[in-house]
């Protein structure tokens, strides 16, 4: 049996005596969407920041987090640079706040081509433009030469997935990638985001409020509460299958419309 992308294995985090996460356990197989749902300050983010160690030095980490077979909390710093630039990306929430203002879109593509993996310039350009287009960005030798605020939410967090791609990771940590969007170019960034994952076999690990959202486009689901994952469920049984009293409140406060009768 294949070894998952993403193997995390009771992981806890504290900050001095307050306790953030507390034996966490979740996997992501290639290939596959995983969500992970719960309120705000459930430890949603803080799950993946944990897992790429991008924690500041008065963190206190236990337990297991694999990437790639990679025991992430183990390595030294050189190997985890090679981690994370090798094997994963993150797409954040805010665009805006992924990108330089002042460096251009282009820059902002082939920087870590150029710099960490070594291609010539030409090179990262080619591979800029290609994903550009790929991620559905018109006239992408146009966009390589603007600047973040030349472009709109919607194409900047398509600029954003294009960058994450751009070193051919195996795993994309994507984390509230669409709530800051509509939901037409929320659906658009999706579809690239599924079309890129069947190309490449992307394992994806999906962080939403969303719960409608995390039942039609996870294969799977784990909930989280104050820290720790409650219940995990299939997608397609988000709704039905919940059996977690936490589960079934989130559930239950999701906004439905519903037919006046008179």
């Amino acid at each position: 049996m294949t070894a998952p992308l993403l193997e995390i294995s009771d992981l806890s985090l504290r900050y001095g005596d307050a306790k953030i996460l507390n034996r966490v356990n979740l996997a992501v197989a290639a290939g596959e969407t995983v969500g992970l749902v719960g309120e705000s300050g459930s430890g949603k983010s803080s799950t993946v920041r944990a897992a790429l160690r991008l924690l500041p030095t008065s963190a206190s980490l236990e337990g297991s987090v694999r990437i790639g077979g990679r025991d992430v909390l183990g390595v030294d710093e050189r190997e985890l640079r090679s981690i994370r630039a090798d094997e994963v990306a993150l797409i954040q929430q805010d665009p805006r706040g992924a990108l330089n203002p002042v460096r251009r879109i282009g820059d902002s593509l082939t920087e870590r081509l150029v710099r960490v993996h070594g291609e010539r310039s030409v090179d990262a350009k080619r591979r800029g433009l290609e994903l550009l287009e790929a991620v559905g960005i018109s006239r992408p030798e146009h966009r390589f030469r603007q600047y973040p605020h030349e472009l709109s939410g919607g194409m900047l967090q398509r600029v954003v997935i294009a960058a994450a791609l751009t070193t051919r990771p195996k795993l994309l940590l994507a984390d509230e990638a669409t709530s800051a969007l509509d939901v037409t170019t929320q659906a658009e960034v999706l579809a690239i985001l599924r079309d890129q994952q069947q190309e490449r076999g992307l394992g994806v690990l999906f962080i939403t409020h969303d719960l409608h959202l995390a039942a039609a486009y996870c294969d799977r689901v784990y909930v989280m509460l104050r820290g720790e994952v409650v219940e995990e469920l299939s997608g397609a049984n988000l709704f039905a299958g919940a059996s977690d009293p936490y589960t079934r409140l989130l559930l239950e406060a999701v906004p439905t419309i519903r037919e006046e009768t008179t």
